[in-house]
């Protein structure tokens, strides 16, 4: 997901998505092990969007 997307979302919003990210970062995971997976940067998306999200998140908690 694109960071502007990410801002114009409100942090609770952002707080339920951590989570669901979460559990589809653990998905392709498994499907990675089991070679069900053709495209290998999907985790890396994955890892990268939960973080952008915490950053956000941090970010207006820091600055409120």
């Amino acid at each position: 997901m694109n960071t502007r997307d990410l801002k114009e979302k409100t942090t609770e919003d952002l707080l339920q998505m951590i989570p669901a990210v979460e559990r589809q970062l653990s998905d392709v995971r498994f499907n990675l092990a089991a070679g069900r997976v053709k495209n290998v940067k999907e985790a890396r998306l994955l890892r990268r969007t939960i973080a952008r999200v915490k950053t956000i998140v941090r970010e207006r908690v820091t600055h409120t």
